[in-house]
């Protein structure tokens, strides 16, 4: 059922002209709401937490407004995973279908361990911050090539203070005389460099120091199985410090009047932490006090006097007193306050000093990103007026309180959580049997909506997961309700967004909420904007499909070639191609494309006089802007061992029934030396010089070609045809040319002399940040004069490349413990037992799916998430109980 949108005016003493003023505003910012649609994404994954090489499965959501209608506007979803160095490892283009996919993803054998962050969008997303992109935190350890366990503290010797790592084996054994590379981040840039060589215990000990207080420390070492290892130390999680902030309720504090602070506790990694807040008078004493809820956020109640001074400082269990900078306090101004505790009413109050009291209106708007659902006006003639409005008709999630003054300007906003039960999805489960034994088939029944509704169609999707294997946190995670309702509306970090939507004592997470929104930075709409200056033409464009773009000009120039005749070419059937003209400027467009992951195209150009003279230069656009992810744990290889220890012996059952490689991918060589043999202009993702090995232009002149000059001189590379081959996995390399991905068979025309240097990038502490084009290392060509140098040897008129296409999910193998059946395990060790991304219910809201226990008996966790055809959201969770076979 839609939610009733509706717009109340209740205009006290309001002129006809008044009143088609603040008409026409509220009509201009609809307008804006309306060519600024707000796509949200949800991703429902089988869990949290994984190891390298087993596989995310997931279900994308993909919904529009505070409505949650399934959108239709994008049919492409993003999707990357960012490693704790915040480098993208892994992408995905993943097809919609009315705001709905699936996808897999299988994890490296290479990949740090550490704190991960599933984020996706789509292109229309990026017209707005990537604060709004979805984002899912994910832990993820590795017992495929790591094998290491660490454990970081902080150590003194009484004068300074040490970074301790300690290096041990899965096993428990330490790692001695072992030399351990590491690099202070700051942002992408090396703050400071060095080694350390553990001791018998396998020990290392790092300074702490103005250069890596704080900041993320890089490892890099070898571990007992001769593999390099790479880890990332947290520093500020090892011995986080508090910070306290005080955040008056819309900005301002007035003197004789009651105030509400918010209060925001949180640590150096980025976690809340219990605060108890005191102000004091001039004489010392205490005359209020306030205190957060264990995710950091409170509230404080505060009556000043115009008179007094006032100090506030805060007290946190295990810290010294922290004394904090007062708020100003104004004796002439106005103050805010909001009251959203009452189920049917929503309160707000405006308070006004004596001096600025006046005829003027004051306009109250709710609204979401400008799309109003209630404005009323009042005078600014009394000290303390008050707002009220009826819940029923207002949606469910956050919306914005505006205070605007005679123009419209905001004088104050707010914004507040709302939950109205119509607005989400009946959702009934059941299984078969609550209490079954191993091997055992079991049914889960489901039912949405209510025999009253027009329709109960829904999509759902749901995981069945083993607990006794995974340390669960699902009600703290971010859930279906947390990610459409919450966080696609909120600015920065939040700790567990699920914790606000879990069923117990649903009145108390409702305060906790509006303590969030109280000292949360959120999407704003911007009211100066000029109501008759609707921005219709957006940098990204709603994408149906694929998207293949460029830009044709004239040889050996930069000026473009106008209008010519450009054709798309598959290489799979040169037949099967489209054809486009460029614009004035030269650029072509090819949109709404599908085709599979890694094709390959040929595009070719030809100019108004039908000749090939034409560079053609393919426009790869950068990913979105990546955020420095809040916090981050150490040493999940040891917290996580006895999950990563089970997951290591199910692979050995899945290595031999062939549903998983036997091989681990990774390179023989480590070379963490920044080598200064690469040019400045260097495209190396890296940064120049950071590479396995360099050769420069120097070591290359004797030779005709460039896959002769290389071949036996690249350690880890054989060459056949003149085509480099990993000598490890047994791929072919990835090329890339002043930035531009090209195919290998280019490799032996590129003149020598144009050739500045070639860096090789092998070890995953490299080849990570190139994502799936990196699996097999790749070879980094910078020419001497930049992009220029490759019109000496691209064919004219044509180019050849591998694009990114839409990545096919897998399908899920799921035993079947039938007689004569051969999807079996000998040894059934599985964490995930089920993943059913498309459970679709029928016209009388029923559906159905059913899976086999495995051998290992525990509780079995079903979570059951999706939406109906209405937009309301649902989400249920069943616990079974499964007993070793009798």
């Amino acid at each position: 059922m839609l939610k009733k949108i509706c717009l109340f005016l209740s205009l006290l003493s309001f002129t006809v002209a008044n009143a088609q003023r603040i008409e026409d505003r509220i009509s201009a910012s609809r307008d804006h709401y309306a060519h600024n649609q707000q796509e949200k994404i949800y991703i429902h994954t089988d869990r949290h937490h994984y190891t390298a090489g087993e596989t995310i499965w997931y279900k994308t959501y993909n919904t529009l407004g505070i409505t949650n209608m399934l959108s239709a506007l994008s049919g492409i979803n993003y999707i990357e995973l960012i490693d704790p160095k915040n480098h993208i490892v892994a992408d995905q283009r993943i097809q919609l279908s009315l705001g709905l996919g699936s996808g897999s993803l299988t994890l490296a054998d290479t990949l740090v361990e550490g704190s991960y962050r599933l984020r996706a969008y789509t292109n229309w997303m990026r017209n707005f911050p990537t604060d709004y992109f979805f984002e899912k935190s994910l832990t993820i350890t590795n017992g495929r090539t790591d094998n290491t366990v660490t454990q970081t503290s902080l150590r003194s010797d009484g004068k300074d203070t040490f970074i301790a790592v300690e290096l041990k084996t899965l096993s428990g054994n330490p790692l001695p005389k072992t030399t351990v590379r590491y690099q202070v981040m700051e942002g992408d840039k090396i703050a400071q460099k060095g080694s350390e060589r553990t001791d018998e215990q396998g020990l290392i000990l790092i300074k702490v120091t103005e250069k890596n207080r704080n900041k993320d420390i890089q490892l890099s070492f070898t571990n007992l199985d001769e593999r390099p290892v790479s880890k990332v130390i947290h520093t500020a999680s090892i011995k986080p410090q508090s910070s306290v902030q005080l955040l008056p309720e819309g900005g301002r504090i007035l003197a004789g009047t009651l105030n509400n602070i918010g209060i925001k506790a949180i640590r150096s990694d980025g976690l809340g932490v219990k605060a108890k807040v005191e102000i004091i008078d001039a004489k010392q004493e205490v005359i209020g006090t306030g205190e957060t809820n264990h995710l950091g956020m409170g509230s404080l109640a505060f009556l000043p006097s115009p008179s007094e001074s006032y100090t506030f400082r805060a007290l946190i269990e295990g810290e010294d007193i922290q004394q904090i900078p007062a708020p100003q306090v104004e004796s002439s101004g106005m103050s805010f306050m909001v009251n959203n505790q009452n189920p049917t009413k929503l309160f707000a109050q405006m308070n006004i000093s004596d001096d600025l009291l006046s005829g003027d209106p004051v306009y109250f708007v709710l609204h979401h990103l400008g799309n109003t659902f209630y404005a009323s006006r009042q005078k600014m003639d009394r000290q303390n007026i008050v707002f009220s409005v009826d819940k029923e008709p207002l949606p469910s999630g956050v919306i914005t309180i505006s205070v605007l003054d005679a123009a419209f300007k905001p004088l104050f906003e707010r914004p507040i959580f709302l939950w109205q039960a119509a607005d989400f999805m009946p959702l009934k489960i059941h299984a078969s049997n609550n209490q079954v034994s191993t091997r055992e088939k079991v049914t889960i029944n489901t039912e949405v909506g209510l025999p009253a509704d027009s329709t109960r169609l829904a999509s759902l999707s749901a995981s069945v997961v083993n607990l006794a294997k995974v340390q669960d946190t699902t009600d703290l995670q971010a859930n279906i309700y947390s990610a459409l309702l919450l966080e696609a509306d909120l600015r920065g970090h939040i700790e567990s967004p699920g914790y606000y939507f879990s069923s117990e004592n649903r009145a108390e997470k409702l305060i906790d909420l509006d303590k969030l929104l109280l000292t949360q930075g959120w999407r704003k709409y911007d009211w100066s904007e000029d109501p008759q200056a609707v921005d219709t033409v957006k940098a990204f464009e709603a994408e149906e499909g694929l998207t293949i773009k460029g830009f044709t000009k004239k040889l050996g120039r930069k000026a473009a070639a106008p209008l010519s005749e450009v054709q798309l070419i598959s290489t799979e059937n040169l037949t099967d191609y489209i054809d486009t003209l460029s614009s004035e400027e030269g650029f072509f467009h090819f949109k709404d494309l599908l085709f599979p992951d890694s094709a390959k195209f040929l595009i070719s150009a030809k100019d108004q006089k039908g000749k090939n003279n034409i560079d053609i230069i393919l426009d790869l656009p950068e990913p979105p802007e990546i955020q420095a992810a809040d916090g981050g744990k150490n040493d999940l290889n040891g917290l996580y061992l006895d999950e990563l220890l089970a997951s290591k012996k199910f692979f050995r059952e899945l290595e031999e029934k062939g549903l998983m490689p036997n091989t681990i991918d990774i390179a023989q060589v480590v070379v963490t030396r920044k080598v200064e043999k690469a040019p400045e202009h260097s495209r190396n993702l890296n940064g120049p010089g950071n590479a396995d090995q360099v050769i420069t232009w120097e070591e290359l002149q004797n030779f005709a070609t460039v896959d002769m000059a290389l071949n036996g001189r690249l350690v880890g590379v054989r060459f056949q045809g003149g085509i480099p081959y990993s000598t490890r996995g047994g791929g072919i390399m990835q090329i890339v040319l002043d930035g531009m991905y090209v195919e290998p068979e280019m490799l032996s025309s590129i003149p020598v002399m144009d050739i500045a240097s070639i860096e090789v990038l092998r070890n995953v502490n490299y080849t990570a940040v190139y994502g799936s084009f990196g699996g097999n290392g790749v070879i980094v060509i910078t020419t001497k004069i930049g992009s220029e140098g490759r019109v000496n040897y691209v064919p004219k008129g044509i180019l050849s490349f591998t694009a990114k296409g839409i990545s096919e999910a897998k399908e899920f193998y799921q035993p079947t413990y039938e007689v004569a059946s051969d999807q079996t395990f000998e040894n059934d060790l599985r964490t995930t037992i089920h993943w059913a991304p498309f459970v679709a219910t029928d016209e009388h809201g029923k559906a159905s799916f059913d899976f086999y226990t495995s051998d290992e008996p525990g509780i079995y966790r079903v979570i059951l998430e999706g939406i109906d055809v209405s937009g309301r959201i649902g989400r249920k969770v069943l616990d079974i109980t499964v007993d070793k076979e009798n």
